[in-house]
């Protein structure tokens, strides 16, 4: 496989892991259950656009937004790593970011809470801002655009995984994810610790 697949399967897999969206439905299920026909339409309608939107703006501006504020990029990537690891700690202890009290209508939860920030959450902002500055910006793109339709299909047969399945394996295989994450996490910090090293010259 030529280097440009190779790194678009790395961040989408990576994407993937920590949006979570399997370890989400259970929290979500609690927002649509008793939903009509029509809402679920407009819910899954909504995520499907506002969630591919909000990754493509964070992959083509995240550079720019490091370069605006003078951020080191290892310093983001120690910083981005312990943020990753407290998101997967409060997944293994709790199950997933804490729900938000029940709504009336759908699009008052579909941005806040469900896309931002039970999916699209600061990890993943990281992970997109990271990845805006180590990559092309047309891979970064092509990953959140796949992991971000991988989100979707998830989230839009949510209701049929959830009674095939049952709560407890979902929150279960989140779990799972969260592990990735914190794996991901100290591979983030101990990159940015030692680029730092090196950089002053330290053996």
């Amino acid at each position: 496989m030529s280097g440009a697949l190779i790194d678009i399967l790395n961040m989408t897999g990576q994407l993937i892991a920590i949006l979570n969206p399997i370890g989400a439905i259970p929290t979500l299920s609690i927002y649509i259950i008793n939903m009509e026909r029509e809402q679920l339409r407009r819910v899954y309608r909504l995520v499907g656009i506002s969630i591919p939107l909000l990754m493509v703006i964070f992959a083509v501006g995240g550079r720019y937004i490091l370069q605006a504020f003078g951020v080191n990029l290892d310093a983001f990537r120690i910083a981005g790593g312990v943020l990753l690891m407290g998101i997967a700690m409060e997944t293994l202890m709790v199950g997933g970011p804490r729900a938000i009290g029940a709504v009336k209508e759908p699009e008052e939860f579909v941005l806040v809470p469900i896309v931002t920030p039970l999916l699209v959450g600061p990890g993943t902002i990281t992970e997109l801002i990271l990845f805006s500055a180590l990559y092309p910006i047309y891979e970064v793109i092509i990953a959140a655009l796949i992991s971000s339709a991988f989100t979707y299909l998830v989230i839009r047969f949510s209701q049929p995984l959830l009674k095939r399945l049952g709560s407890n394996t979902l929150k279960v295989l989140g779990r799972f994810m969260s592990l990735i994450i914190a794996a991901l996490a100290i591979g983030m910090i101990l990159t940015g610790v030692t680029n730092y090293i090196e950089s002053l010259h330290i053996t």
